[in-house]
């Protein structure tokens, strides 16, 4: 029978990591995982993430689902052997899902559905080159891969800078504050450092001749094709074509671009 000192040693159970929370790096000498196991021991964290990334406009329960939806992916792909932590992989994939999200549901201008369509195809192709290349792949290599024209790369790339930074309710942790919601731009919380702002876009345009934004209105506020866009003004489609390439690339220097020259 068990003596009360023995039962004092005994640490006490309490929730899991993943059920608290609260997650814990597996021991080095630990055998390797399954990603069904990761997925289970480490949803908490999930959770975690995407109620930090609260968004007014975006339910909670598809943040929730994206952020799980990473995980899954992250243990798939997760290899052990490498010697890095899960936990480090694992917030940097769900903290990338989570951004791609929230900036794919935050257009300031809705870019015509061939533009998206191309702009979906390029975040796909871009790890491969990524570590065919070992750098970031350029526009014109994108172009090359993806086989269309540089132009049509360029568009996608600008349309990246069409969005609206949407306002992140973070839990203030603030002494005498703790658990009410503050809310931030998210351009100044480090998890979107990345997020172009909207007012880099206003301010890449201020000088922007007449004819200029009129290109901009109508490829994308009124999602007119380059022959439709011809035909408005009463030219072909080729000078429109450099017209907006010229656009494209003035502008690049200014939303921080990697264009080609």
């Amino acid at each position: 029978m068990e003596s009360t000192r023995e039962r004092s040693r005994r640490p006490e159970e309490g929730p899991s990591p993943a059920r608290a929370g609260v997650t814990r790096e597996r021991p080095s000498g630990a055998g390797p995982s399954e990603p069904v196991d990761l997925v289970v021991e480490y949803l908490g964290l999930a959770d975690a993430l995407a109620h930090r990334f609260r968004c007014p406009g975006h339910d909670p329960e598809d943040l929730c689902q994206v952020a799980r939806l990473a995980l899954v992916k992250a243990a798939k792909r997760y290899r052990e052997e490498l010697g890095h932590g899960f936990v480090p992989y694992a917030v940097a994939s769900i903290e990338g899902e989570i951004k791609h999200y929230l900036r794919d549901q935050s257009w300031m201008v809705r870019p015509p559905r061939p533009v998206l369509d191309l702009r979906l195809q390029v975040r796909s192709v871009v790890p491969q080159l990524q570590q065919r290349l070992g750098r970031e792949p350029t526009a014109g290599e994108l172009a090359e891969e993806l086989r269309v024209p540089a132009e049509r790369i360029l568009e996608a790339e600008v349309a990246d800078s069409t969005m609206v930074t949407p306002t992140i309710e973070l839990m203030d942790r603030d002494e005498g504050t703790e658990g009410q919601p503050v809310s931030i731009p998210a351009c100044e919380d480090p998890g979107f450092a990345q997020v172009d702002a909207a007012q880099a876009v206003a301010a890449a345009l201020a000088d922007a001749s007449p004819a200029d934004l009129e290109l901009v209105r109508l490829r994308f506020g009124m999602e007119l094709t380059q022959s439709e866009i011809a035909r408005r003004l009463g030219t072909n489609q080729m000078h429109v074509s450099r017209c907006l390439n010229r656009l494209f690339k003035r502008l690049r220097p200014r939303v921080a671009l990697d264009l080609p020259d």
